[in-house]
């Protein structure tokens, strides 16, 4: 397995553990204190940002002279890149005009929502290009 393959699983992984962590935390809390009180637990997301630490931890060594990504590996990871903002951009056309169609002109949403959406947008780049690149090397993880 090389490090873009363990780079998407590792995104997949934390990205599974903090939503399975934040779902729990809020029918905890809802189950305790009310509905209304269910998302005092959104503040996990804010784990996501270990996803920021996968860069770094799985960027190949630059050793004098050695190749750190191919031609293969390039091309894998634009296609992935790709993939993931052709489906974004459906996501924020949808997050913008949903409000829009359902509360009509003037209606109003409440502000909490647009950092839900933004991060939502981020979550989903984020899986949609790990899948991606995941799926471009095949089942069994060669690089042929």
């Amino acid at each position: 397995m090389n490090s873009s393959q363990k780079f998407a699983w590792w995104n997949l992984l934390i990205i599974a553990a903090i939503l399975v962590l934040c779902g729990a935390t809020a029918a905890v809390l809802a189950w305790k204190y009310g509905a209304g009180r269910a998302f005092d637990g959104l503040p996990l997301v804010g784990l996501l940002g270990l996803l920021g630490v996968s860069s770094a931890a799985f960027r190949k060594k630059r050793r004098k002279g050695g190749v750190t990504f191919d031609e293969r590996d390039n091309l894998i990871y634009e296609r992935s890149l790709t993939v993931a903002h052709y489906v974004l951009w459906p996501f924020l056309v949808a997050a913008c005009m949903i409000p829009c169609v359902i509360l009509g002109t003037r209606g109003t949403i409440p502000v909490y929502v647009l950092p839900i959406i933004l991060g939502g947008g981020g979550v989903i780049v984020t899986v949609v290009q790990s899948v991606a690149i995941l799926v471009q090397y095949g089942r069994r993880g060669e690089k042929s």
